[in-house]
């Protein structure tokens, strides 16, 4: 054959069958599309990097008690080597009012907005505040917590428990208190220093930020190291308040987090990849298996079997082409579409149109090259054909009667259309089975989803409940709080019990991890795993022990009786490891001690810093008024906490896992909508196949409704048999996808696999099937007696 002739063939084999082609080149558009998903990573890369160097997002972060510099003093810090920039930060944590309502407010004061060279405040409306103005944050009006643009005033409370009303001379952003808008509900403040420390009654700042020449960790280290060793020269200076915050080069807030999450929706496009190879696989078996007399045609006028393979590899390669093309574009709207929403909401900033170029070629070269190695074995099987099977082949897809054909005769209790299509079903094995088998792929998906979001929801429950107290109550940075707050909020009517705690960043073998040093009898309950609980010989004896989370003990080879180094904010220290429990606080990074413990290593003799407290009733109302009296107290004693009423927190924190497995879910359903494109190319191919069939059953009186049900009983057969596959497949994904997780996000997941979730898809499957066989079904209800007789 000549190469146009080739050329013309392999157009005309899709032509023919216009409705198999554009089902097959669908699926494979739709798995090429979540190619997409691979791009992620890098287009929240872009976003971030475009916003690190608007925002000049600090280095090195440093926390301190409110400390009191001199113009020498900043000089003098900000010539220290390896230190590009630096810009002190003053800070008050107070509560606005929001028409009658008050909601937590965090007002950030800047030396000056004119000139910014770390953690800047960019003026997007309106000017820069001054004297009794503030910026606000342009998440505020996103958010919709009430606080406007220019022309506008807040009520916020001052540190004397006044209210103060200040303007609002314009909108700003800035990355670091956007984040604080979205993702935990805080009104975020731009200011002055000099009206920061009239608000708070004192004066000082709050937080040290610098961007370095070398950012590499240990140069970094070297210059947290100087910059202390300065500091210790400054009068009221006693040490940092936390761990110092150290980026390293290249990365951003979140970024480790959500590279983690994109690993998830990797399954998707690999499960996507597979049922669309699946698909084509089964179409290019079908259109061979029709063709083997024009197969044989071809060689007996001297074809030869390269020929003959290189003809249908270049018809599936127009049929990829065709796919890729448009998954492709669909691909990079995909992309552009998740890149958006993720950088909305959780990085509360905007991600302008962008293409990962290396992810859409590899997407187009695999929609190209994976339908012609999907085909390659059915072309195999044709080339090698003899001529002389091949000229006897009836060029029927309906393969012999078998046992099970024989069996279905005798099965007089059904309905004559019910045991034609149950036939059809049998007579075709091998399409039925892979299509039963795209079903059970789509099936198997869902069900592991929906597992998944029950396993997370079960791990976030546990963690949650582990709670015996209603309400909790800290410092905004982590700073000391005065030794009367204790004897403050007992005395808050609906009060029944308090109880102090230490919270400081840590490292543990280079992993981040917060310590919880805790009193006797602490408001929680453990999961112990291994060794033991802390006690109250060791609360007497300020022994170095302490129990960890089994996640960051994992992740940074810990076990029960080793003796590990901690890096505090006072420097390295020594403990021993009695116990592990299976806790998920803070993603798993916690470390328990006890609190005479802790404030021994860090030289803060009574220091404490969060409190949890117990109110007299369970009742939400009552724990909603109590903590209301607790705010107005802390404002009237000038103390900056914040509160967070432990079931708004639940919810808070359900909603949002919710959220995330909700879209990889979605996401999920692209496996779904694949599988149905196949079951609808399968009746498809079974209508135009047995034209001549339903025109028999036509003129012998047969009517449309029994033309239906006989492809009915097909369709539902196959889609049943896929849902009965979808089971264990389902299970084994949804350990996968567990396993995964726990892999990737370095957390222990309950694994559950909810028995209900089994006929709800089962329902799904049925009532997906029904709908989908409407199209090709209304086609051969249509068929006229003589109509489909001529049916060529």
């Amino acid at each position: 054959m000549s190469l146009s002739a080739v050329g013309r063939k392999s157009v005309s084999d899709l032509t023919r069958r216009r409705a198999r082609a554009v089902f097959a080149a669908l699926a494979l558009a739709l798995a090429v599309a979540s190619v997409g998903l691979f791009a992620l990573p890098t287009l929240m890369s872009r976003a971030m990097n475009r916003e690190l160097a608007a925002n000049k997002l600090a280095d090195v972060t440093l926390t301190v008690n409110p400390l009191k510099l001199t113009g020498g003093q900043l000089q003098a810090l900000g010539s220290l080597p390896n230190v590009a920039a630096f810009d002190p930060r003053a800070t008050f944590s107070t509560r606005v009012y929001i028409g009658a309502r008050r909601q937590k407010a965090f007002v950030i004061g800047e030396t000056s907005f004119a000139h910014q060279t770390v953690d800047a405040v960019t003026v997007t409306a309106g000017s820069a505040p001054g004297p009794g103005a503030v910026l606000s944050d342009v998440q505020n009006a996103a958010s919709g917590n009430g606080v406007g643009g220019a022309g506008g005033s807040v009520r916020l409370f001052a540190g004397n428990g006044r209210v103060v009303s200040l303007r609002v001379s314009g909108q700003g952003r800035n990355l670091t208190g956007g984040q604080m808008v979205a993702q935990d509900g805080v009104v975020v403040l731009y200011a002055t220093t000099q009206t920061v420390a009239a608000l708070s009654g004192t004066p000082g700042y709050t937080q040290l930020a610098f961007r370095l020449r070398d950012a590499s960790l240990p140069a970094a280290h070297r210059t947290v190291t100087a910059i202390r060793q300065d500091l210790q020269t400054v009068p009221g200076f006693t040490g940092f308040s936390d761990l110092p915050q150290i980026r390293a080069p290249g990365d951003w807030p979140g970024k480790s987090r959500f590279n983690d999450l994109t690993s998830i929706l990797y399954v998707v496009t690999l499960l996507a990849l597979v049922g669309a190879l699946v698909l084509l696989s089964s179409t290019m078996t079908t259109m061979i298996g029709e063709q083997t007399p024009e197969i044989a045609t071809i060689k007996a006028i001297g074809a030869g079997r390269k020929q003959i393979r290189n003809l249908y590899l270049r018809t599936a390669a127009l049929l990829g082409a065709l796919g890729a093309l448009t998954g492709a574009a669909v691909g990079i709207l995909l992309s552009w579409g998740l890149t958006s929403y993720f950088a909305s909401s959780l990085f509360a900033i905007s991600a302008p149109f962008s293409v990962d170029v290396p992810v859409l070629i590899a997407s187009v070269a695999l929609g190209v090259i994976g339908p012609p190695l999907a085909a390659l074995p059915a072309i195999r099987r044709a080339a090698r054909l003899p001529l002389a099977e091949t000229l006897q082949a009836a060029g029927s897809a309906t393969g012999p009667e078998g046992g099970l054909d024989r069996l279905l005769r005798h099965a007089r209790f059904l309905p004559r259309t019910a045991q034609i299509g149950l036939r059809s079903v049998t007579r075709r094995r091998r399409r039925s089975i892979a299509t039963a088998l795209q079903v059970g792929l789509a099936v198997g998906t869902l069900l592991a989803f929906l597992s998944f979001a029950t396993s997370v929801g079960n791990t976030v429950n546990q963690s949650w409940n582990s709670y015996r107290y209603n309400i909790h109550a800290g410092s905004m940075l982590g700073q000391a709080l005065p030794p009367s707050v204790g004897a403050l909020i007992a005395s808050v009517p609906g009060v029944a019990r308090v109880q102090p705690q230490l919270r400081n960043n840590v490292k543990l073998g280079g992993q981040d991890g917060q310590v919880w040093a805790l009193p006797d009898q602490p408001m929680y309950s453990f999961h112990l795993v291994s060794g033991r609980l802390l006690t109250p010989a060791d609360q007497r004896t300020q022994a170095r022990v302490v129990v960890v989370e089994q996640t960051i003990a994992q992740t940074s080879h810990t076990h029960r009786g080793q003796h590990v180094e901690l890096s505090t904010a006072a420097g390295a220290a020594q403990f021993t490891v009695v116990g592990i429990v299976s806790d998920q606080q803070q993603n798993g990074t916690v470390l328990y001690a006890p609190l005479t413990t802790m404030q021994s290593v860090l030289h803060t003799p009574g220091a404490v810093n969060v409190y949890w407290i117990q109110t007299t009733s369970a009742n939400h109302n009552l724990i909603d008024a109590t903590n209301t009296r607790l705010e107005d107290a802390f404002v009237s004693h000038g103390l900056q906490m914040g509160t967070q009423i432990e079931y708004v927190g639940a919810a808070d924190d359900r909603a949002a896992y919710r959220g995330v497995t909700t879209a990889i879910t979605v996401l999920g359903l692209l496996i779904v909508a694949i599988s149905m494109v196949g079951l609808i190319n399968t009746i498809t191919m079974v209508v135009l196949e047995r034209t001549r069939e339903i025109g028999i059953l036509r003129c012998i009186g047969a009517h449309a409704r029994d033309v239906r049900r006989i492809f009915a009983t097909e369709g539902l057969t196959v889609a049943l048999g896929g849902w009965l596959i979808g089971i264990p497949l389902g299970f084994a994904f949804a350990h996968g996808l567990v396993a995964l997780a726990q892999n990737v996000f370095n957390e222990h997941v309950l694994f559950a696999f909810p028995l209900l979730n089994i006929p709800i898809a089962l329902i799904g499957t049925v009532i997906l099937a029904l709908l989908v066989m409407q199209i090709p079904l209304r086609r051969a209800v249509r068929f006229k007696a003589g109509e489909a007789l001529r049916y060529a």
